[in-house]
């Protein structure tokens, strides 16, 4: 249920886009002008197969590039713009093309507590103009060990940030995950207005600077 933000390292996530281009993305949710788009793929790597929820939401922000790049790696700022984080570390390295990132999810009944920790990695594909950031879930008994009672999430996804103009940032937001044991009826609804206040939040703290 955690939005925010996902990474396959880019040959895996090209070959996500690849091997599933012929199945369409569905408008499921809008609220101009930010839309939610969803479709159920295959997750990279189960055997057996397993069909999985990707997200894709698109929208635009008055900033640049690398204030949002800013934001997505403080974590002084995380609990303003996700909802039912209770504890979030972003553990930066000497190379900045890439960190980890773990968090806890305060999650509401009938979903139980869930956490993640995920890899970065950072491309920036025109510079001054075009970022990529990828993310995927990643095991570290170090820095994340399992705890008892919660759900560690599998997640993999992207950030694509491209200054169209001095003033506008678009902004594309895929993020896929495993299913839970929980039915859709109860889990569509919650994860997908989790991502519209989610986008909601971080256009109005964005805009804000």
């Amino acid at each position: 249920m955690r939005i925010l933000i996902f990474v396959f390292f880019s040959t895996v996530t090209t070959g996500i886009a690849q091997n599933h281009e012929t199945v369409k993305f569905e408008l499921v949710k809008q609220d101009s002008p930010i839309f939610v788009h969803e479709r159920w793929i295959t997750f990279p790597g189960k055997v057996p197969a397993v069909k999985a929820r990707e997200v894709k939401s698109e929208f635009l922000i008055n900033a640049s590039i690398y204030t949002i790049l800013k934001l997505l790696r403080d974590e002084s700022k995380i609990k303003i713009w996700q909802k039912h984080v209770s504890d979030f570390e972003v553990y930066l390295q000497s190379d900045t093309t890439f960190w980890f990132e773990y968090s806890y999810h305060d999650i509401p009944w009938p979903v139980s507590d869930q956490d993640h920790f995920l890899k970065y990695v950072l491309t920036e594909q025109i510079p001054g103009k075009k970022l990529f950031i990828t993310f995927e879930s990643v095991v570290n008994d170090k820095l994340a060990p399992v705890e008892k009672g919660v759900t560690r999430m599998e997640l993999a996804g992207s950030w694509t940030l491209e200054q169209i103009n001095p003033r506008y940032v678009k902004i594309t937001y895929r993020i896929l995950s495993m299913p839970s044991h929980i039915p859709r009826m109860f889990t569509d609804p919650v994860i997908r207005s989790n991502l519209m206040s989610t986008v909601k939040a971080l256009t109005k703290l964005a805009e804000e600077k």
